[in-house]
């Protein structure tokens, strides 16, 4: 008996699409690329694994440094949006540096950098040995390095120089950037905690995400952070015999 070219055409499209299925089911097929980074045995997000293609909005999501801070820190354009600039278009607008004698280009693992002093984590880097000489000061004046570590990067600066399309007219002045990120802030504040909302089906993690610090939450639950973050808020408060309601609303707050 012949077996009919469209017969053998269904049995191939059957075959791999159930292979597809079936490889999607075991977690061994994906078509979605992973966007949030990567963490650590520590439950945190991993610091090396910053991308340029991570946004200034979901570097603040991710580890809670303010888009703002780096707007400032590395003197960004006012009207510069943080849901859509990426890290790797810093090296669009930055002319190259030459740093003992190899060209560096501020870009991504600038950023690295600067959220690892900024957050006080280790971050080893073997790209970065210097760092844009704004980005020190804000730095220092915001209390982020002392010691030891403030007289290196005070001693491993360069000074910034944007591409001609790129720089900074009069009225964008980093006084001006700074004003007008001051002026944002207190939108910026009441527009996420409007958008925040704990409910009952809301996990410990989510809370971290959010921006509620380990310490926030023992002050306001009375407990440590539990190993297991993948709790749900509601059943921990049972757990403890706290009154779920109280601590939601103080999450809120």
């Amino acid at each position: 008996m012949k077996i009919k070219s469209i017969h053998i055409l269904l049995a191939i499209i059957i075959i791999i699409g159930g292979g597809i299925l079936l490889a999607s089911q075991l977690g061994l097929y994906n078509t979605t690329k992973a966007k949030s980074p990567l963490k650590t045995a520590e439950g945190v997000y991993d610091i090396a694994d910053i991308r340029g293609s991570h946004t200034l909005e979901e570097i603040e999501k991710y580890y809670q440094v303010p888009a703002f801070s780096i707007m400032e820190s590395f003197g960004l354009k006012t009207d510069s949006n943080p849901s859509i600039f990426k890290l790797k278009d810093l090296g669009e607008i930055y002319k190259p540096v030459e740093l003992e004698g190899k060209e560096y280009i501020v870009e991504t693992d600038t950023v690295r950098v600067f959220v690892s002093l900024y957050l006080k984590k280790t971050y080893i880097s073997d790209e970065t040995s210097y760092l844009p000489e704004r980005t020190v000061n804000y730095l220092i004046e915001n209390n982020k390095l002392t010691g030891e570590e403030k007289d290196y990067w005070l001693t491993h600066t360069f000074k910034l120089e944007y591409l001609e399309n790129d720089s900074l007219s009069a009225s964008e002045t980093p006084e001006k950037i700074e004003e007008a990120v001051e002026e944002t802030i207190e939108d910026k504040v009441a527009e996420e905690i409007e958008e925040f909302k704990v409910t009952g089906q809301t996990i410990i993690q989510e809370l971290l995400d959010s921006g509620i610090t380990e310490e926030n939450f023992e002050e306001i639950t009375g407990f440590k952070v539990p190993e297991d973050k993948s709790i749900l808020v509601k059943d921990f408060a049972a757990d403890k015999g706290i009154e779920f309601k109280e601590i939601k609303d103080k999450f809120a707050e």
